[in-house]
């Protein structure tokens, strides 16, 4: 299956990939951590990029269909988060995809209302050295015995209360054309991520057809 995963900014779109991908051994597609890792490494791509990133401003559909494209390997299994964003971003990986006879499987809408987002971005951090989102209150950053992310971890520029709140209003105006998009196509299911994670990830899970997952007290498991 070819996925993608939609949702405003700190609607948990990277958790809920990452469980999924983990879950069913799909590669996860970040594209935020492509474009982090663009700007860190110092690419031409990355400094091209970096300008608008910084001011939370989409980047341009041709930059970052140039960043993405090399990861969606054709006979892989992906599940592609934060992208697309805009309905023109969704037509060009549909046409891109149909040139090798492929298309979007499923397309996963988490909703959050505005006032939760406001609380999880101002606990959000970020770990430099996986690319993995969490928050300091629900889902902490592992401790450094567990061996599990080494850090640091760090609060993001664009996470910064101006550059959000632009980011949240570009993606109000770009969202409803875009849901439109999948729900035409007849491939889009909306999910509740106001919730626990675990019971997020059981519902995204059943959205892609796999029902045999139970929630557990930590985690999501395959029944018997």
């Amino acid at each position: 299956m070819k996925l993608v995963m939609l949702g405003p900014p700190g609607a948990g779109k990277s958790t809920q990939t990452r469980r999924a991908a983990r879950e069913l051994s799909y590669f996860h597609v970040s594209t935020g951590n492509i474009v982090r890792a663009h700007i860190q490494s110092g690419t031409d791509f990355g400094r091209e990029v970096e300008g608008y990133n910084r001011r939370g401003e989409l980047v341009p559909d041709d930059l970052i269909m140039k960043m993405v494209s090399p990861n969606l390997e054709p006979a892989g299994r992906w599940i592609l988060d934060g992208f697309p964003r805009t309905l023109q971003q969704a037509r060009r990986l549909d046409d891109e995809l149909s040139e090798v006879g492929l298309h979007v499987t499923r397309a996963i809408l988490l909703e959050v209302p505005d006032s939760a987002l406001d609380e999880r971005i101002k606990y959000r951090r970020y770990s430099e050295a996986t690319g993995w989102t969490y928050h300091l209150e629900h889902a902490p950053p592992p401790q450094a015995e567990q061996h599990l992310d080494p850090g640091p971890f760090v609060k993001r520029e664009d996470d910064a209360p101006e550059v959000f709140r632009r980011q949240l209003v570009a993606y109000h105006k770009e969202i409803i054309p875009l849901r439109k998009h999948y729900e035409e196509l007849g491939i889009l299911s909306v999910i509740d991520a106001d919730r626990h994670a675990e019971e997020v990830t059981a519902d995204v899970l059943h959205a892609l057809g796999f029902n045999d997952y139970d929630i557990t007290e930590n985690a999501v498991r395959l029944r018997g």
